[in-house]
């Protein structure tokens, strides 16, 4: 009987697999004060809203998830309240995820360690909450985009004054250079 040195059955590895739309657990709000207690956040359910590569490391754009019903954030939130929505999603209650609230980290981050036995990918959002989490990216976007405009426009304007402050000096200076000096008195 032939035995193998590697496994036939692919080890599963949640980094590899994680795409926008699933729920996972991370530390989140990631404490980034040196001078705070190096108490740790609870780990929480996060949403993956988006995931991309940069020079060979896979990164995440989370989003903050609470049970908490508050109403703060209105608009920009993914609510996950039907017991099936909460099921497939890994959920044990009703929670909002707070797309107002998001970190960008890397799948390596230690906020993914896990204390327990739970793992870190825990669900994905049906269909419906799909959709509504990909209007929430869209308006975040759209604001993105319109702040960056609004940037842009502001550093053309300033440029222009710059040009057109630096063009009136020199025609103000190229004035006064060809307009004869009078004297007091009237006398040239």
């Amino acid at each position: 009987m032939y035995h193998s040195p590697q496994s036939f059955v692919p080890v599963f590895d949640w980094q590899d697999l994680i795409e926008r739309g699933d729920v996972v657990l991370f530390r989140f709000p990631v404490n980034d004060d040196a001078t705070a207690p190096a108490e740790q956040p609870k780990r929480r359910p996060c949403l993956v809203l988006d995931v991309f590569d940069i020079n060979g490391t896979t990164f995440v754009e989370l989003a903050y998830g609470t049970s908490s019903p508050t109403k703060a954030n209105r608009g920009y939130e993914v609510r996950v309240n039907q017991t099936a929505s909460c099921h497939a999603a890994g959920l044990d209650r009703p929670s909002r995820l707070v797309c107002a609230r998001r970190v960008i980290v890397s799948v390596n981050h230690p906020g993914f360690d896990s204390g327990d036995d739970r793992g870190t990918l825990i669900g994905r959002l049906d269909p419906p909450l799909i959709e509504r989490m990909n209007d929430v990216r869209a308006r975040i976007q759209a604001e993105a985009d319109i702040h960056a405009e609004a940037l842009r426009e502001q550093r053309e304007k300033q440029e222009r004054w710059q040009r057109e402050e630096h063009g009136f000096l020199l025609r103000n200076r190229a004035s006064r250079e060809a307009t004869p000096h009078k004297l007091k008195g009237g006398l040239s």
